[in-house]
């Protein structure tokens, strides 16, 4: 048998107890798991340009300081004064194989042979050591004071050309060496011919005009041009120049030469002339 049936409750102690007997108890809210963070490779630190390291300057040669003194002389024409400065210069230098040196040398020679003094310009250059000498402006140079030294007209004009043709070449080494050399060649050009001039209206009575073009390196043409204006006669028939009289003392060639040989004796006459 089953007992009575219990009674419900009534109070609100009973009915609090009936609660949490029958109530299960709330369930605690799951924790929520936060994703782990990806992770984030470490980026190399970036270097800073460092600015480029400046070589220390390489210090100039003393040729190199004098050489813009000598490049100033020589475009004004003050040869004695260009003369000193380099011979001064290169005094010092004894064998030094430096190729700087010839921002000296070649000017220097070069200005003896405008006035026409060979024998010094011949001693700067055969103090220069084998190293110096053999390269193409150094022998240039020489080929220039061997026709010079030897009066050979035939050659002088032509190695002058072609001295003056190294210089001014784009791929010259040193470009203002260079420019101061090709107007040099071309005041040498023009004083050794100016002075041939004089010397051969002293020398001759009259001369075959392809005679004085050998003489003067210039055309037919250009001879008469510069020979008529100074007082020369032009005689188109025979092609003969005659000079202007000159005093009775002077010496001259009675007749024009008819041979090569005859024109180197007669350069001979004209080489005496200077003397």
């Amino acid at each position: 048998m089953t007992g009575p049936p219990t009674p419900p409750p009534s109070s609100a102690t009973e009915i609090e107890d009936a609660a949490r007997t029958t109530l299960p108890p709330p369930q605690a809210a799951p924790a929520t798991v936060e994703p782990a963070a990806a992770s984030v490779p470490a980026q190399p630190a970036t270097e800073q340009p460092q600015p480029p390291i400046a070589s220390p300057a390489t210090p100039k040669s003393s040729y190199e300081l004098l050489f813009p003194s000598i490049a100033d002389l020589a475009r004004s024409g003050s040869l004695r004064d260009l003369i000193e400065v380099a011979e001064r210069g290169d005094q010092s230098a004894d064998q030094d194989k430096s190729p700087a040196r010839l921002l000296l040398v070649a000017p220097l020679v070069l200005a003896y042979l405008i006035v026409d003094e060979v024998p010094p310009a011949r001693h700067v250059l055969t103090r220069l050591p084998a190293t110096l000498t053999s390269l193409p402006l150094v022998q240039g140079l020489f080929s220039l004071l061997s026709s010079v030294s030897e009066r050979k007209y035939t050659n002088i004009y032509t190695r002058a050309e072609q001295l003056h043709q190294l210089v001014s070449d784009p791929g010259f080494s040193v470009q203002p060496l260079g420019q101061v050399l090709a107007g040099m060649v071309t005041a040498f050009v023009e004083a050794f011919r100016k002075k041939t001039f004089n010397l051969l209206a002293k020398a001759y009575t009259s001369i075959p005009l392809p005679h004085a073009q050998v003489y003067l390196g210039l055309t037919a043409e250009q001879v008469v041009n510069v020979a008529v204006p100074a007082g020369w006669e032009f005689h188109e028939t025979s092609f003969i120049l005659t000079p202007p009289k000159q005093s009775s003392g002077s010496r001259r060639v009675s007749s024009a030469p008819s041979s090569l040989f005859a024109l180197n004796l007669v350069a001979e006459t004209v080489a005496n002339l200077e003397n």
